[in-house]
């Protein structure tokens, strides 16, 4: 299965490099071979099996005889690896643009990416959390010329919190 991870790897380097397309074809037809139960014509897999296990040979030749041998193995668990760290990768994405944070709303997890220097997000309530700053008819009042505290019911719409300025 190391096909899969051959395909994402040459189809960015092709990309930027006309001498990766052939190899990301050829990766591409391996993996929807494999996908359909079929054995890859192009021996993709046993080539980079030997290129691998040859540059691992000159620094160590038990690591590249334990590759050689176990080399399906290895690649089933860098295809699971890579499969697992694209969708965590995913769920930050989406938890940094959902809530300004890798980690998701209200996270003290250490979170690589922070712009905005905030170390919590937070709207003040589990209602402001759950339904933004709503604050019914005093609403119209939360303007940045009352200061933004109009609101005083399940939502507390001070400049601070509720996407008004995210510093505390």
């Amino acid at each position: 299965m190391i096909c899969i991870i051959a395909l994402v790897v040459f189809a960015v380097l092709g990309i930027f490099s006309v001498s990766y397309r052939p190899l990301a074809k050829e990766a591409f037809d391996c993996v929807f071979r494999k996908v359909t139960f079929r054995k890859c014509k192009t021996d993709l897999d046993k080539r980079l099996k030997s290129q691998l296990t040859g540059k691992l040979m000159t620094k160590s030749p038990k690591l590249a005889s334990f590759t050689y041998k176990h080399f399906v193995v290895l690649s089933w668990v860098l295809t699971l690896l890579f499969i697992l760290s694209t969708i965590y990768t995913g769920i930050g994405i989406y938890n940094y643009a959902k809530y300004g944070d890798c980690n998701g709303p209200h996270s003290d997890q250490f979170c690589i990416f922070n712009p905005t220097g905030s170390e919590e997000l937070s709207c003040g309530s589990k209602h402001c959390e759950e339904f933004g700053c709503a604050c019914g008819e005093a609403e119209s009042l939360c303007t940045p010329e009352n200061n933004f505290s109009a609101c005083n019911g399940n939502c507390d719409c001070n400049q601070n919190v509720c996407g008004a300025s995210l510093n505390k």
